[in-house]
């Protein structure tokens, strides 16, 4: 046989070997049924906010599947209030019982973030793979009990999960919790293992967890490094369910498919998913269900710095982080010394002063380039945030602007001279870099690895010799710091930035001059070091005089323009990101006045705001508008009643009050409060959940109380003040219709009727 003939004829059996591997790794996690599941959560009972009939109609269906599945017991664990408020929700349990008292829960959450947003993807999706994981596993006899979880109120702080964790009276039996918080299929899937307040998940579930992915043939799982070492780091922040199993002692562990998704708006629908996720996920947790049936390594929780290094997990330890820190600590002395014997000397007659100023100048110049960039993007589109669609370009456009921000700043710099002593810069940079090491430190021992690295690369590039890899020392130097700030989520930072109100001249400037003058004091420390290394030398200075010719810029002009046209041909909106139009009516029941505001992110020409029958069209450049509208603005949605008692012993009233309100519809929000002229309300009591801020007493329900809702409360005052009540109901529907026309918007109505009232002794 020829070596040809023996090539064309294995490669079929090898292609064959392959995608038998392939199939045969997969389980038997139904991609279709977890669709359908999903379709019936997203689009027959649709948006599931905590607390809503709807949400409600959620866990019924998970708790009649997991029975339907092979669940031993199934039922729903209400809680009616949590810190912040009263809000009737709950947990869809299903247990598998297996033959040991070891638990695996799995879980996701099944309530959506608004009225308006279906939350097929955060978190539809990852009940629909625990559904779908209780039919796989349902019917298997199994050595540990499994227990599958649809929390309520995620979206509101993990309520569903917490309650869950310090109420269920065996979880000191559970071994291991996975969670899948989003589960589509379109891009890449985190694992998260970390919480805050807490230790993270032990390295035998993150090995595990990678090697089951991969083994199964999947691709792009990723741990963000940056992000979580910066999110958790914090009190609070982004986080889902896993959270307080992790808090309990349990070991725990997250999947979230990727945040660049348009979740928490009205576009996180079922039209907008990719459903190969589902099985993606599903797959995922089957296999480690199986992999630690028989039992777990250890329940102990571990402490470490995690990256992935070409698909491996490497956990760090504190004591690595420590023996890193102080080499780099160390290296940067070492090249201090260095370069401080190649300084000036103090009495030299080129001695050039205020270098610092001009760097800093020179900063700003590089940064407000690569800032406004996008802007200017947006001026000729005639849109405020172009990039929301495509945001990794307008990053890549952002530094193709500093580029030319930089080329500026070097001919600037032939008028404003520097110092040639490479000393006077890189004393600079170290101590701003350890000022931002021991900032970052303070925080927390992991974001230390950033600014530790930049000292090491920067002091590595100061004492090596051979100018490339000085070169490439320095101008890597800034990367992993950079990761902290554009880290892997950035897009929720910069979406959230999009939301932003920052029309008004005053406050365009407050921003814009803050985020820049914030990025150039971050970026200067790299700046000095860079400045440092050409300056040490010879042929590094030869090579930037050379970039300092007219030529380079008219290529970095030529390739800027080329790449903003190409961006400016792009559709600004798309299914995945559009222009969002709020609908805030309000009806104060004092005054009899009604208002109406309308606002959004985005410009608001071009879109038909339809009243009465007759259109109106914005024609200018405005983010939002007023009116009061005539007629037609239904002030009847809601009624208060009031039963007060009041008895007087000495200097002191006690009051005695029942308040009932009732509505037209179900209220999205209820919030109460009570005020004393700044003073503290003595004696306050209601049987409901309540908290204390700066304006009293708050009594609030999030969402969807019932339509009648009777709040008995009590308090005393001593004097003759009185206690101001504001009630303000809030729905989800508009007491004056409203019509939007426009292409790619959404829209978010709201409707508040506020009332407020004294109680007072005379």
């Amino acid at each position: 046989m020829s070596r040809r003939s023996f090539s064309f004829l294995s490669f079929p059996i090898l292609l064959s070997f392959i995608t038998f591997r392939f199939l045969t790794a997969q389980t038997d996690f139904s991609q279709e049924n977890a669709h359908r599941l999903l379709k019936y959560l997203s689009i027959d009972i649709g948006p599931r906010t905590m607390g809503s009939p709807a949400e409600r109609e959620a866990l019924a269906f998970a708790v009649g599947k997991f029975k339907e599945y092979g669940c031993d017991t199934t039922y729903i664990m209400t809680f009616d209030r949590f810190s912040r408020g009263n809000t009737n929700s709950g947990i869809a349990v299903g247990i598998k019982r297996g033959v040991t008292k070891h638990i695996i829960v799995i879980g996701g959450h099944i309530d959506s973030a608004e009225p308006e947003i279906e939350g097929t993807n955060d978190d539809g999706s990852g009940s629909a793979v625990v559904i779908e994981a209780a039919r796989v596993l349902g019917k298997r006899r199994t050595q540990s009990t499994i227990i599958f979880c649809c929390f309520g109120g995620e979206e509101q702080g993990l309520i569903g999960s917490t309650h869950f964790a310090r109420n269920f009276t065996d979880i000191d039996s559970v071994v291991l919790m996975l969670q899948i918080d989003m589960a589509d299929g379109s891009s890449i899937l985190d694992f998260d293992p970390d919480a805050h307040r807490s230790l993270s998940a032990p390295k035998w579930l993150i090995t595990a967890a990678v090697e089951e992915f991969h083994n199964l043939g999947y691709k792009n799982l990723r741990y963000p490094t940056h992000f979580f070492s910066l999110n958790y780091s914090q009190k609070s922040g982004p986080g889902s369910d896993h959270e307080p199993f992790l808090q309990q002692g349990v070991p725990a562990i997250a999947f979230v498919s990727d945040v660049g998704y348009p979740i928490h708006t009205s576009l996180d629908n079922f039209e907008n998913f990719n459903p190969t996720g589902l099985k993606r996920s599903g797959d995922l947790i089957v296999k480690l269900v199986e992999r630690f049936d028989g039992g777990i390594p250890s329940r102990e929780l571990e402490n470490y710095w995690l990256i992935m290094i070409w698909n491996i997990p490497v956990c760090i330890p504190p004591w690595g982080l420590w023996i890193f820190l102080i080499a780099s600590v160390i290296q940067t002395i070492i090249a201090f010394i260095a370069v401080r014997k190649r300084r000036q000397p103090p009495d030299s007659t080129q001695k050039i002063r205020w270098s610092g100023i001009k760097m800093f100048l020179f900063t700003i110049i590089i940064i407000t380039f690569g800032w406004f960039s996008a802007d200017v993007i947006g001026l000729i589109k005639g849109v405020r945030h172009p990039w929301l669609s495509v945001i990794n370009l307008y990053f890549l456009l952002a530094i193709i602007a500093s580029l030319v921000g930089g080329w500026i700043a070097l001919r600037v710099s032939l008028r404003m001279k520097l110092s040639a002593c490479p000393y006077v810069f890189y004393k600079r940079a170290i101590i701003i870099l350890i000022i931002f090491l021991i900032l970052l430190g303070l925080a927390s021992l992991k974001l230390t690895v950033e600014p530790a690295m930049a000292l090491f690369l920067i002091s590595a590039a100061i004492l090596i010799r051979n100018p490339i890899l000085r070169l490439a020392l320095a101008l890597t130097a800034p990367l992993w710091m950079l990761e902290l700030v554009f880290s892997e989520w950035s897009g929720i930072l910069f979406h959230e930035i999009a939301r932003l109100d920052t029309t008004e001249v005053p406050r365009w400037f407050l921003f814009n001059g803050g985020i820049i003058f914030a990025l150039s004091l971050y970026i200067l420390p790299f700046l000095f070091a860079f400045t440092a290394v050409v300056k040490d030398s010879p042929t590094l200075k030869v090579w930037i005089s050379k970039i300092r010719s007219a030529k380079v810029l008219i290529v970095l002009v030529v390739v800027l323009m080329l790449f903003s046209i190409y961006l400016i041909l792009q559709p600004a909106y798309n299914n995945f990101w559009q222009r969002d139009v709020h609908i805030d009516q309000e009806y104060n029941m004092n005054k009899h006045t009604m208002n109406i505001n309308i606002s959004s992110s985005e410009y608001l020409d071009d879109i038909i705001f339809n009243r009465n029958g007759v259109d109106t069209s914005l024609t200018s450049r405005i983010t939002k508008f007023n009116f009061e509208p005539k007629r037609g603005f239904d002030t009847n949605w809601v009624s208060i009643f009031r039963k007060e008692e009041k008895n007087k012993f000495g200097d002191t009233t006690h009051y005695d009050i029942e308040l009932t309100l009732s509505t037209k519809f179900r209220p999205y929000t209820v919030s109460i409060s009570y005020s004393i002229n700044g003073k503290e309300l003595n004696a306050f009591d209601t049987p409901h959940q309540f908290r204390t801020d700066k304006t009293g007493k708050r009594i609030d329900w999030y969402s969807f109380p019932d339509s009648i809702l009777t709040i008995p409360v009590k308090f005393s005052v001593i004097g003759n003040d009185s206690v101001k009540e504001k009630i303000e109901i809030v729905f989800d529907k508009l007491a004056y219709p409203i019509k939007v026309k426009g292409e790619m918007v959404y829209v978010v109505p709201r409707t508040k009727v506020i009332q407020e009232y004294s109680y007072s002794y005379f």
